[in-house]
């Protein structure tokens, strides 16, 4: 996600350079601002679809600016290889990215535009083409080998079904507008750019910004009519937002702002440091998990601390480049100092490891309750875990008298307990894995 998320910012450059050429430093602040939008480095962090969508957006969108502004043939080819990519990530969803830039050409292109129309939505329909045999080109093969249900679910189920009555996360249609402001922080806020927002609002755009934001608001509309809704969903639209705002931002420079503004992210920093520091003792975390009073307050809240003092000292950056130190600066201090923290209560390393060597020894592992796959990857393990509801432990047992099984407790295993052979915290109650024959379950903990 690391080097998606850096890949995708980079690639703002050439988009920059194709959509505005001559304007070199436009190119470098789109693909810093991007990086920097606080929304966007977050998912840099998190192992989802969205983000490689995004990224193959961008190399369909550059091929379709290539298209336009040098070479129609491998601009295409570049169009259909983003559009295959995309349905490879995640499905027909990257039509959505991609198509409003290329059906809506005649309202965002004011100059050099194609010497027929034909011949653009031709190649653009050819590009089409060859990103559907790139996505079916495994699609058809899966769904075949998977049967019927399998088929439905990849063919139908995860993309139409969303559309026309969703499953999952199901939203108002206006539930995206609220949210924008906060998705784009800290760029949203800062003064300068809007400045310049109002600036080439009264010049009139240009057709890169018409294709940025025409482009943006067309697949927001389609996303805020689709009745299952995400943020993760809108990230595929922030580099054009990021271009359009790049474009905006530069007409503005290095604009002075008050002295009082530079406090704005560095003082709230500095408040959540002390917090952190004084919160494990003084009892605001009692009863908010078991592992609260293990919370160590000095490696979070130092490190907050010293990032909030260096936002206070960045105020000597640009105007076009405070905003994104501060916002790093803070999502760095966040991460590293709260979110690290704690992230290590829930972590199954080493229960994986613990389950992986009992299935090479040949000892069958369950996991009462629910289970989610959590163990597989970490464990490496060859053998599938299964899961055990109440009314199936005593069958399992009979069938394997040496078994293992894996709990969520709320009671912390006494020292001299039996037959547990290994225990951790984890997220807000306690993890064993024990032999399954020196346990009596409890009805409750199968709802864990």
């Amino acid at each position: 996600p690391a080097l998606v998320g850096l890949s995708g910012a980079l690639l703002a450059m050439p988009m920059a350079a194709l959509i505005w050429p001559g304007r070199p430093r436009l190119q470098s602040l789109a693909a810093w601002m991007l990086f920097s939008i606080a929304f966007w480095a977050f998912w840099t962090t998190a192992v989802m679809f969205d983000l490689l969508v995004a990224l193959c957006a961008e190399i369909a969108l550059l091929g379709l600016l290539l298209a336009w502004r040098r070479s129609p043939l491998w601009g295409w080819i570049l169009t259909g290889i983003g559009i295959g990519l995309g349905i490879l990530a995640k499905g027909p969803v990257i039509f959505v990215y991609v198509l409003p830039a290329l059906l809506l050409a005649p309202l965002w292109m004011k100059e050099q535009r194609p010497a027929s129309w034909l011949a653009w939505y031709g190649g653009g329909g050819m590009a089409i083409l060859l990103g559907a045999a790139i996505g079916l080109g495994w699609a058809l093969p899966a769904a075949a080998a998977g049967g019927e249900d399998y088929a439905n679910h990849i063919l139908w189920g995860q993309t139409a079904g969303r559309v026309v009555e969703s499953f999952a996360h199901r939203r108002p249609f206006w539930w995206y507008l609220p949210l924008l402001p906060l998705l784009l922080f800290p760029w949203s806020l800062w003064p300068p750019l809007w400045r310049g927002v109002m600036d080439r609002w009264r010049e009139g755009w240009d057709s890169g910004e018409r294709l940025t934001l025409f482009s943006a608001f067309a697949a927001l509309g389609v996303f805020s009519l689709i009745s299952g809704k995400q943020v993760h969903y809108l990230l595929p639209i922030f580099p054009l937002l990021a271009l359009y705002a790049a474009r905006a931002l530069i007409v503005t420079g290095s604009a002075p702002l008050r002295s009082w503004f530079y406090l704005v992210p560095g003082v709230p920093l500095l408040l959540i440091g002390g917090l952190v520091l004084v919160a494990p003792g003084s009892g605001l975390l009692e009863g908010r998990a078991i592992w609260s009073d293990l919370l160590s307050p000095w490696n979070g809240a130092l490190i907050v601390i010293v990032m909030g003092l260096a936002l206070l000292l960045a105020r000597r950056l640009p105007a076009t480049h405070w905003p994104g130190m501060a916002s790093l600066l803070f999502l760095g201090a966040c991460l590293v100092g709260l979110v690290g923290e704690v992230t290590r209560y829930y972590e199954v390393n080493a229960m994986g490891e613990a389950i992986g060597k009992l299935q090479r020894e040949g000892r069958p592992v369950a996991v009462f309750g629910k289970y989610h796959g959590e163990f597989n990857f970490v464990g490496r393990l060859q053998q599938p875990v299964q899961e055990i509801e109440f009314a199936q432990f005593d069958r399992w047992l009979a069938s394997h008298p040496d078994g293992q099984i894996v709990i969520l407790t709320r009671q912390p295993p006494t020292a001299d307990e039996a037959g547990v052979r290994y225990w951790q915290h984890y997220r807000t109650t306690y993890m064993e894995l024990r032999d399954a024959a020196s346990w009596t379950p409890d009805k409750a903990e199968a709802d864990f």
